[in-house]
């Protein structure tokens, strides 16, 4: 199991960026929604883990 640490969750919401900026170039906007949940999940993780 890896280890969620501030560096690994910093990477995965670089790339879930990534991604989103990708779906609104398609304009896929269901795939926009789900990202930006997931977005907001992984920056609480990381809220939480840095204090």
């Amino acid at each position: 199991m890896k280890k969620i640490n501030a560096p690994y969750l910093t990477k995965k919401i670089n790339q879930l960026n990534k991604k989103i900026h990708r779906a609104e170039e398609q304009g896929n906007k269901n795939k926009i929604w789900w990202r930006k949940i997931k977005l907001e999940k992984l920056k609480d993780k990381l809220k939480e883990i840095n204090f």
